[in-house]
């Protein structure tokens, strides 16, 4: 039975207790009855109804900003975007300031930058969407009551931040924060956003406050303190995250990851057996065991831990590549170059293997001009990787072609200045050209990296020979 006039009068104070009243003050008695009667309708399940009612309503009063806007803003509810976006652009066209139809525009465009696709054309369309999203919300913001409108300042921030006016979107996600201050989606958008800044520390403590009780921004929470450096913490909140979802393989490898980085290394290596009994069919698991190990000092486990895993799996690139490097830094030379130029035979177009081969050679002093052509090899398929630069600069510095080996190993030491082994094979070449003072700086650099690895009691000989030279 459809309610008279006064019951919808009466019904229509109530919903506007929890629903946003449009401005209705220039709308006709007839239409503002239409009105009420679709918000009952819908409020009872009968969106034909309401849908009917509203139009109803905007042909009783055809020049009614206010009505269309609620019937744009019932479109959106219903999913109906196209539908939504053209009865809001009427009625901005009957007048320009009406907040709701520059919130359905806002909102819309909001979500349909989230689904523009890939490529460069479909992110040129999703940054124009942001833009046109900020442009309507802000009309919105104009009125000091959108400061409470949670979802809006949520949304604003959210497109702030895609936009890069990261200032507008922390005040935005803070206002949501300092409101709500157990929402995850506002605490986590705020975490991005100061991300976004660079500022790593209010990321991480937005996400702190709740991680405890909710344990599902862990996730995030380790990620943010992992860029920070933060490793304990970060393993810490990995293994929060792991009592939600115990079987993803990701933040298992991500915690010993962290583990690792934080050089508790005898941890990380008990992780990743765990992990290996628990996932035998995932090789990330036995190799990141066998790196602990090996930072351990403990080679001999290490290569203990990867064979049969290699011999299980004789194609796998990554197993075979950690497995020639344990060798290598066991002293079993040939044993390296055997297992590495399986894997050559077995990819030829792998540039790490090529790479690793050509510099394994021209360390030892053999076969330089196969280390050559390795390594240049590897260099046509990533042309200016530093690594693969070294190693060809290191192979002419081994066959004594001091001008070409420069030519290479300068911009693989400009790339690289805090990898060590790299900037002491830059000042040993500079020191056979005869330019001291640049050796003495590069290999002080060598002393002060932190990658790589170097003998730094050799190197401190070289620049106190150097220094004397000076002299």
């Amino acid at each position: 039975m459809r309610p008279t006039h006064a019951a919808l009068l009466f019904l229509g104070a109530a919903l506007f207790l929890t629903l946003p009243r449009p401005v209705i003050a220039q709308t006709s008695s007839e239409a503002y009855y239409e009105f009420l009667v679709a918000r009952h309708l819908e409020a009872q399940g009968d969106a034909k109804g309401a849908q009917a009612a509203l139009e109803k309503g905007v042909a009783a009063d055809p020049r009614s900003a206010e009505v269309r806007a609620e019937l744009a803003a019932f479109f959106l509810r219903r999913d109906a975007a196209d539908d939504a976006e053209r009865v809001a652009k009427e009625a901005l066209q009957l007048e320009d300031s009406n907040s709701e139809a520059h919130r359905v525009l806002g909102m819309l465009y909001a979500a349909r930058s989230e689904d523009t696709g890939r490529g460069q054309a479909a992110q040129a369309a999703a940054a124009e969407l942001v833009k046109q999203g900020i442009t309507h919300l802000e009309r919105v913001s104009e009125n000091p009551a959108a400061l409470a409108d949670l979802n809006l300042q949520y949304t604003l921030g959210r497109l702030y931040t895609r936009a890069g006016q990261i200032d507008q979107a922390i005040a935005a996600l803070t206002r949501v924060v300092n409101e709500n201050p157990l929402s995850v989606q506002g605490r986590l958008a705020l975490a991005q956003a100061y991300v976004a800044a660079r500022d790593m520390n209010n990321a991480i403590a937005a996400l702190q406050e709740i991680v405890d009780d909710e344990p599902r921004v862990a996730n995030m929470l380790g990620q943010f303190q992992d860029q920070a450096g933060k490793y304990k913490d970060a393993a810490d909140s990995y293994t929060k995250a792991l009592s939600v979802a115990p079987n993803s393989r990701e933040l298992k490898v991500r915690r010993i990851a962290a583990l690792v980085n934080a050089k508790e290394f005898e941890r990380a290596s008990d992780f990743a057996a765990q992990a290996q009994m628990q996932h035998p069919d995932d090789l990330r698991f036995p190799q990141l065991r066998a790196h602990a190990l090996q930072q351990m000092g403990d080679t001999v486990r290490a290569i203990s831990v990867l064979e049969p895993v290699a011999r299980a799996n004789p194609n796998d690139s990554a197993t075979l590549l950690s497995l020639a490097d344990l060798y290598n830094t066991a002293g079993r030379k040939n044993d390296a170059e055997r297992t590495v130029r399986q894997l050559v035979s077995i990819e030829p177009g792998n540039a790490d293997a090529l790479n690793y081969l050509g510099y394994l050679l021209a360390d030892s002093g053999r076969q330089l001009d196969e280390a050559i052509r390795l390594v240049r090899r590897a260099l046509d398929i990533e042309p200016d990787n530093p690594n693969y630069l070294d190693s060809l600069g290191w192979a002419y510095y081994r066959r004594g072609d001091y001008e070409e080996a420069e030519k290479y190993l300068a911009p693989a030491a400009q790339q690289m200045p805090r990898n060590a082994t790299v900037q002491e094979h830059h000042g040993d070449v500079l020191a056979k050209r005869g330019r001291w003072q640049d050796a003495i700086a590069a290999w002080t650099r060598a002393l002060q990296g932190d990658e790589g690895d170097i003998n730094k009691a050799a190197v401190e000989k070289k620049i106190a020979d150097a220094r004397g030279k000076v002299r």
